[in-house]
């Protein structure tokens, strides 16, 4: 997901995506235990805690957890912001950018960080978990269970090792983008939260501000959505 325009402050908070911000000017970020940097451009890896200020105009660009680019990025990552700032790229951020324009943006980004480290393998198990999870609205742990060949303690434990949060987490993240994903086909907050599993729309307004440190008004009803796909 990429989102292009003006960066409101946020608070502390942590999410399973890798985070790449490039601000031309410059903003300050900060860690889950006071560090602070002032960087143009920055990598934080996913499920450490973090805040920014605010700034005009920048580009953040996220890699769900899952994705090999962020799984390369959260190799070896240390909760310490001093580790995530990266040299000033020679990429520039449009201001109103077209699908196309968007699509090249990601993959400069992309090829401007570095991402050679491989990832480490993930076991066979845990990929069934996550295939069933992601195709799957109503989850039965039984049938999660024998999908990944392991018992219910097993399965836990694997889950978290080699997906890096717990399921339930997992879960929670998954419900979020289904949110996203029906405000960006038109749906009101409150039709999203439904849609995506949500208790109501203060549960998802809970939840959105532990993962993105805003408020779902600050995060998706003033943005306007485009699908490059």
């Amino acid at each position: 997901m990429l989102y292009v325009g003006p960066l409101v402050a946020t608070r502390r908070h942590a999410h399973h995506a890798a985070q790449i911000i490039m601000a031309p000017q410059g903003l300050y970020i900060e860690d889950g235990a006071n560090g602070r940097i002032h960087a143009c451009t920055a990598v934080i890896p996913p499920r450490l805690t973090h805040r920014h200020g605010a700034c005009a105009h920048a580009a953040l660009l996220f890699l769900d957890g899952d994705d090999l680019a962020s799984r390369r990025l959260s190799r070896d990552a240390e909760p310490r912001c001093e580790t995530w700032g990266r040299g000033t790229l020679d990429v520039s951020v449009p201001r109103d950018p077209t699908p196309e324009m968007a699509r090249a943006l990601m993959a400069s980004i992309l090829s401007a960080v570095d991402l050679r480290q491989p990832p480490e393998p993930r076991h066979p198990a845990a990929r069934r978990m996550c295939a069933y999870l992601d195709g799957s609205d109503q989850i039965d742990l039984a049938r999660l269970s024998h999908e990944a060949g392991l018992s219910p303690r097993q399965m836990r434990h694997a889950f978290a090792r080699d997906v890096g949060l717990p399921m339930r987490a997992y879960l929670r993240w998954k419900r979020l983008r289904r949110a996203i994903a029906a405000v960006e086909a038109g749906a009101s907050l409150s039709a999203a939260a439904a849609s995506a599993g949500f208790a109501d729309s203060a549960h998802l307004s809970r939840v959105f501000r532990e993962q993105f440190g805003m408020t779902p008004t600050q995060g998706l009803s003033s943005i306007t959505w485009r699908t490059l796909d």
